[in-house]
C-alpha cells in the first residue's frame, strides 16, 4: 500500500536517484512540495556526495533518507524513540511534516533484530483512526546512531473523515466477491470499527490515501480467500488488493512451446489469480476448461483439478517427432491429428497454459500505462464478466478430432461491460504451412483475442455499446490486437527486433516461422527486405493508406474486390510500430488507449490519428505532437489525407505535415 514513487536526478559522485531533483521551486511563492523539495535539496548536499533524499511526487513528503557512506547522525546513549523523534523535528522541512505532526507520529512497533538495530514504525492516525500504507519507519543501531528513514507519511491530515456509510460486514463482502465471488465466512463478532469472521479474518476501520485524498476504509483479512483488501467506506469499491498466500502453481512457458526465449516450461505462482485451495482453474479473472464437445457448458469432464500434489503442474508432451515437419524442435507439435483422441495427452497442460496467460494478460492491461481496469470495463468475476475461455474448443466434434468448423482459429465474444467475454481456443490441423498445435498454447494468439475485448470495451458508444462497426474501424480492431500483444513480447525480451526489418511477425509458431499476415509489422515504407515485398497491388515496402483495400481481395466473386480487415489492419499496425519506434512503447501503450477512450464512435483511421494526438496533449503536454505527426505523415495520413468515414475503402493519402 501507498503511494507510487517517482525518483529522478543524480547525486553528483556516488548515482544516487532523486525524487526531489525535478520538484518545481518557486522562491517567490512556493508550494508546499516545491518547499520539501528546495530543503530536500539543502539536506543532501549536507549529507555528502552519497547522501540519498528522496521525496515522493504523489505525497511531496520524504521518501528515503540516509548516508551510504556513513550513518546520518552520531552515537547517543537516548532512547532510539527519541533520537529518531528529535531529527526529524530538525529537519522537518525536508521531511515534510510539521513539528506537531511528527509529534502525533504513534510508535506502533519497536523491533530489535539479531545485530541490535531498532526498527521503528510510526503510523499516522486521523481521530484514532490508523492510516495504512503510510507512515515511517527509523532505523538505529544500538550505539544509537540513525541508519536511515524511510516511508512516505501524509502531510496535512484532516481532524475527521466523517462516517463510515458501509459497515465492516458490506466491506468483507466487497473484498471477498473480488476472489471468489461468494462470501463464505460468516459474521462472529462486530463493532462500528471492527469485525472478525469465522474463518479467523477481520475488518478494521482505517484511512487509506488515494490520488483524491485520505479516505476512510475498510482494511479486510480474508483467511479463506488469503487476501488483504482495502474497501472504501463510503461506496464499497476495493481501493487495494494483494495475496497473502503462494500455494497454487503450474508449469507453463511465456511464448509457446519451443520458442528460442520463453519456450520451455517454468513453474509461475497461479496464486494471485485463484482462490486458495481451488479445485478447478476459476477465479477473478477467468475460467478456463476444455470445451471438446463445443457447446459452451463445463462438464466435470471438462474442467481441470489439481494434479496430486495439489498443483496445477502438468508436463507437456512433444509430439513432434510423430507429426513431422512443420514441426521442429524450435516449434513443437502439441497433438497428432492423424490419431483422434491425441489431444487428450496435452488437455490439462494446455488449460493451465492457458489460464496463466489470461492472468498475465489481464495484469499487463490492467497496470500502467494501459490502465485497463474494472473501471475502464476490464474482466473479472467480481463484475460478472471474467473470461470464459474454451480450450481445445470442439476437440471432440468429429469422432475424437476437430471437425472444420473447430479448428485453425480462435475467437473471442465481447459483450458489454459486466457480461462475461467467451473466448474460444481451438487446434491447429498440419498442413504443408500449418503445424499441428493449439491457440491456447501460444502466446501472441490469446493476447490477440484478449485484446479484442480491450478495444470493443473502450471504443464505445453512449450507452456503453461497441462501435468498431464499418471497414476502417475493424481494421483497426484486428492491428491493435496485434500491436498490444507484440510489443509485450518484444518489450519483454520474448521475440525480437533487430535492425533488420521484418521479424515482428504475428503468428510466428502456428505458420512455422512466418507471419499470419502479408508483411510483418515491423516493414517500414520503402523497406526492400524480401518479408516486406507486400504484393504488386499494394506496392513493396511498408504499407501507406493509399494502399487501403489493395492487401488482400477477400471477394469470391470473380472481378470485383473486397477489401479484408486483418490486412488492411496491417497499414495501422506498422504505423502504430512505427509510433513505438518514436515514442517509446510506454508512452506509445499510453496513447494509443487513451485515444480509444477519446475516439468517437465507428472511427476511421484519421479519427484515430487525430485521437492520438489528443491523447498527447492530455498525457504528455503536447511534446508529442510534432513527432505524431511524422510518423502518420509518412503512411500517408498527412494533414490533408481524407476519407468518407470508416466504410470508405479507398480513402485518398497524403504525406505532408502541417505547417508550425
Amino acid at each position: 500500500m501507498g503511494s507510487t514513487i517517482i525518483r529522478r536526478g543524480v547525486a553528483a559522485a556516488a548515482g544516487v536517484l532523486l525524487a526531489s531533483a525535478l520538484l518545481p521551486i518557486n522562491a517567490q511563492a512556493a508550494p508546499p512540495g516545491a518547499r520539501v523539495a528546495e530543503a530536500a535539496n539543502s539536506l543532501r548536499a549536507s549529507l555528502g556526495a552519497e547522501g540519498i533524499v528522496e521525496i515522493d511526487r504523489d505525497t511531496a513528503t520524504l521518501r528515503r533518507l540516509a548516508r551510504l557512506d556513513g550513518y546520518l547522525t552520531g552515537p547517543s546513549a537516548a532512547a532510539p524513540e527519541r533520537i529518531a523523534r528529535e531529527y526529524l523535528a530538525a529537519h522537518r522541512s525536508a521531511v515534510g511534516l510539521t513539528v506537531a505532526e511528527i509529534a502525533a507520529l504513534r510508535l506502533r512497533k519497536d523491533y530489535v533484530d539479531i545485530e541490535g538495530t531498532h526498527h521503528l514504525s510510526f503510523v499516522q492516525r486521523v481521530d484514532g483512526v490508523d492510516v495504512v500504507g503510510n507512515g515511517l519507519k527509523a532505523h538505529v543501531t544500538r550505539d544509537g546512531r540513525l541508519i536511515a528513514v524511510d516511508g512516505v507519511p501524509l502531510a496535512g491530515l484532516p481532524a475527521t473523515l466523517g462516517a463510515a456509510r458501509v459497515d465492516a460486514v458490506a466491506a468483507h463482502r466487497a473484498a471477498v466477491r473480488t476472489v471468489s465471488g461468494v462470501p463464505a465466512a460468516a459474521v462472529r463478532s462486530r463493532t462500528t470499527s471492527s469485525a472478525t469472521f469465522s474463518d479467523g479474518g477481520r475488518a478494521r476501520q482505517v484511512v487509506f490515501n488515494t490520488k483524491a485524498g485520505p479516505r476512510l476504509a475498510w482494511e479486510v483479512i480474508d483467511m479463506a480467500g488469503g487476501y488483504l483488501s482495502v474497501v472504501d467506506a463510503a461506496d464499497g469499491s476495493v481501493l487495494f488488493q494483494r495475496s497473502m498466500v503462494a500455494n497454487h502453481h503450474a508449469t507453463t512457458w511465456q511464448n509457446y512451446p519451443g520458442a528460442p526465449v520463453g519456450g520451455s516450461q517454468r513453474t509461475v505462482d497461479l496464486n494471485r489469480w485463484l482462490p486458495p485451495n481451488a479445485t478447478r482453474l476459476e477465479g477473478n479473472v477467468g475460467h478456463v476448461y476444455s470445451d471438446v464437445n463445443a457447446d459452451n457448458v463445463a462438464q466435470a469432464s471438462e474442467e481441470v483439478a489439481p494434479n496430486a500434489a495439489s498443483s496445477f503442474d502438468f508436463p507437456f508432451t512433444n509430439f513432434s517427432d510423430q507429426v513431422g515437419a512443420p514441426c521442429s524442435a524450435q516449434r513443437q507439435c502439441s497433438w497428432n491429428p492423424a490419431v483422434p483422441y491425441s489431444w487428450q495427452t496435452n488437455r490439462e497442460q494446455n488449460a493451465a497454459q492457458l489460464f496463466s496467460f489470461l492472468g498475465t494478460w489481464h495484469d499487463h492491461l490492467a497496470a500502467a500505462p494501459i490502465g485497463f481496469t474494472r473501471a475502464a470495463g476490464n474482466f473479472e468475476a467480481v463484475d460478472g464478466d471474467a473470461v470464459v475461455a474454451e480450450a481445445m474448443d470442439g476437440a471432440d466434434t468429429a469422432n475424437g478430432l476437430p471437425d472444420s468448423k473447430h479448428a485453425n482459429n480462435a475467437n473471442m465474444t465481447t459483450p458489454p461491460d459486466g457480461m462475461a467475454p467467451r473466448m474460444q481456443m481451438y487446434l491447429f490441423v498440419k498442413s504443408a504451412s500449418v503445424l499441428a498445435g493449439n491457440s491456447g498454447d501460444t502466446a501472441d494468439i490469446l493476447y490477440h483475442e484478449y485484446t479484442h475485448g480491450l478495444s470493443d470495451r473502450l471504443v464505445v458508444d453512449a450507452n456503453g455499446n461497441s462501435t468498431l462497426i464499418s471497414a476502417q474501424a475493424q481494421a483497426m480492431y484486428e492491428a491493435w490486437s496485434d500491436w498490444y500483444g507484440l510489443d509485450y513480447l518484444v518489450d519483454s525480451g520474448l521475440e525480437r527486433d533487430d535492425a533488420v526489418d521484418g521479424d515482428v511477425r504475428e503468428g510466428d509458431y502456428i505458420l512455422g516461422g512466418r507471419s499470419v499476415r502479408s508483411e510483418a509489422m515491423d516493414c517500414p515504407v520503402h523497406s526492400t527486405e524480401p518479408v516486406c515485398a507486400g504484393n504488386p497491388a499494394a506496392g513493396t515496402g511498408g504499407y501507406t493508406y493509399g494502399d487501403y483495400g489493395k492487401i488482400r481481395n477477400s471477394s469470391t466473386v470473380p472481378g470485383t474486390t473486397e477489401p479484408e480487415i486483418h490486412a488492411d489492419g496491417e497499414i495501422w499496425a506498422q504505423t502504430l510500430w512505427d509510433l513505438r519506434a518514436a515514442i517509446g512503447s510506454r508512452m506509445a501503450r499510453s496513447l494509443i488507449t487513451r485515444a480509444m477512450e477519446l475516439s468517437p464512435s465507428d472511427p476511421s483511421y484519421l479519427d484515430m490519428r487525430d485521437a492520438i494526438l489528443l491523447a498527447d496533449r492530455v498525457v504528455n503536454h503536447g511534446r508529442g505532437q510534432r513527432e505524431i505527426w511524422r510518423v502518420f505523415a509518412a503512411r500517408g495520413m498527412g494533414v490533408h489525407a481524407s476519407t468518407d468515414g470508416a466504410s470508405d475503402t479507398t480513402p485518398t493519402e497524403d504525406f505532408s505535415v502541417p505547417r508550425r
